[in-house]
């Protein structure tokens, strides 16, 4: 690959990541910098893709604190635009592997309306946030 590319890749990747950072509080810039593997993973997704996480039901009882989706698990949207990152799905696998199953199916082509079935299938016998699935299609930001 010669430089010119090289720079043009470089640039668009810093790019592409201040853009979502920079709805970040530094509150949670320094959280989502401070986690590591599969929830750091997860976190990054639900950053960038908040609007696809609100199509998907939460599993892990969280209906009771007054979350409605998986998204709320993660964030929290102001109205200003602001992200600011919720602690509940740091120690949470239920949470982290419905983002995480979402992200990687939506890579490997699947419309969401299969995702949502799988999702409520491997789950049936848990409680659910009942979170309208909204868009159909495919998606995302990654």
């Amino acid at each position: 690959m010669n430089r010119k590319k090289i720079f043009f890749l470089l640039l668009f990747f810093f790019v592409h990541i201040n853009s979502y950072s920079s709805k970040l509080t530094d509150e949670s810039s320094s959280f989502i910098n401070s986690l590591k593997g599969d929830v750091k993973e997860a976190y990054l997704y639900a950053v960038k893709n908040p609007d696809i996480l609100e199509n998907f039901s939460c599993y892990c009882g969280c209906e009771k604190i007054g979350h409605t989706s998986n998204n709320s698990c993660f964030i929290d949207v102001n109205k200003a635009n602001t992200i600011t990152l919720t602690n509940h799905s740091v120690s949470c696998p239920i949470c982290i592997d419905v983002a995480l199953t979402v992200k990687y199916l939506t890579n490997d082509g699947f419309e969401l309306s299969e995702i949502r079935q799988i999702l409520d299938n491997a789950y049936k016998d848990y409680p659910t946030t009942n979170t309208k699935l909204q868009n159909q299609k495919s998606c995302c930001n990654e």
